[in-house]
């Protein structure tokens, strides 16, 4: 790629981390990953580190905000890979983008794109980043093979994401963010009262715009469920099937009734109380809520869960 030598050209590849004298760029991506991963960006940018597999891009006048704000991505990444494995992509680095990028975050491989308005200067919003590096395993590595699955990307990532904050920032926090998301799942709910069918989770969108699949159903039903089944069988044995489920499907798509068999056989091993009580299928392809999904109550009961905080110029989560 040839670009005016004051800008340098990133991409969802390894990347440069200075500007040369020619303006002449090339790219190389190894691993695998879907086409909607695929992204360009270019600009006055420059570089920080902040970790040695982690850094920041942004224009030279905000990145030291920048790097100030996401000090502790290195540290959000070695408790991802202590939950659920090794991250398989290389470096994780960050791009601020203009206040007019029109989501929070954009997971695109090794370069996360994140909207200026969660440089708050306290580190408050940056759940936002955990849940972009969550989506490393779950939506990169594991991807939905249609937008009707949208919510294998999503329904994992925020129950991923609320695992990270946990490690980071403790229960009581995690817990504030699972009550969030509820109260948010429930306002979506609600609003969708006219049109059930889009408050399941395996969505129906033939001949529809995907984008009215950006709901909270994908993000905290999905979450809900995965809570539902932890509370099951137990956090530890609940974590052994996810990690087992990045390792078996890594590099490839993934659909929703491959992802019920697989559930069916590596996690509810046919136990027939334990189907029942997991309602898989009500909670997939059934509208609202199944009677009986587990609610935020206090202490570490679903200690993942929730949504982060509302962020100007977008949606928080992509």
């Amino acid at each position: 790629m040839k670009v005016p030598v004051h800008l340098l050209p990133l991409m969802s590849a390894e990347n440069p981390e200075q500007k040369n004298a020619t303006g002449e760029y090339f790219f190389q991506m190894e691993q695998p990953i879907p086409s909607y991963l695929l992204s360009l960006a270019v600009g006055d940018l420059a570089f920080a580190p902040v970790g040695e597999r982690c850094g920041v891009y942004a224009e030279p006048v905000s990145l030291p905000q920048a790097a100030h704000e996401f000090a502790q991505t290195e540290e959000m990444l070695l408790a991802a890979e202590a939950l659920y494995g090794p991250y398989l992509w290389g470096r994780y680095d960050l791009l601020v983008l203009p206040p007019s990028f029109p989501f929070g975050g954009m997971e695109n491989p090794r370069l996360t794109f994140v909207t200026p308005t969660i440089i708050a200067g306290d580190r408050s919003l940056t759940s936002l980043i955990a849940h972009e590096l969550a989506h490393s395993w779950s939506g990169n590595l594991v991807t939905n093979a249609t937008w009707n699955d949208f919510w294998l990307n999503e329904g994992f990532t925020v129950y991923f994401e609320r695992r990270i904050m946990e490690k980071l920032e403790g229960p009581a926090y995690a817990e504030m963010l699972h009550s969030l998301g509820y109260q948010d799942l429930l306002h979506t709910l609600e609003e969708m009262k006219g049109t059930p069918g889009d408050t399941r989770l395996r969505l129906s969108l033939e001949n529809r715009d995907p984008d009215e699949g950006l709901t909270e159903i994908a993000y905290e039903k999905g979450n809900l469920f995965l809570c539902h089944l932890e509370q099951l069988v137990g956090r530890e044995k609940f974590d052994a099937f996810v990690s087992h489920y990045f390792r078996t499907f890594r590099f490839q798509s993934m659909d929703t009734a491959r992802f019920v068999l697989f559930l069916e056989k590596e996690l509810l091993n046919g136990n027939q109380e334990l189907q029942e009580k997991a309602k898989a299928q009500a909670w997939i392809y059934q509208p609202g809520l199944p009677p009986g999904a587990p609610a935020p109550r206090r202490g570490p009961v679903c200690e993942s869960g929730g949504a982060a905080p509302a962020l100007a110029g977008g949606h928080p989560r992509r």
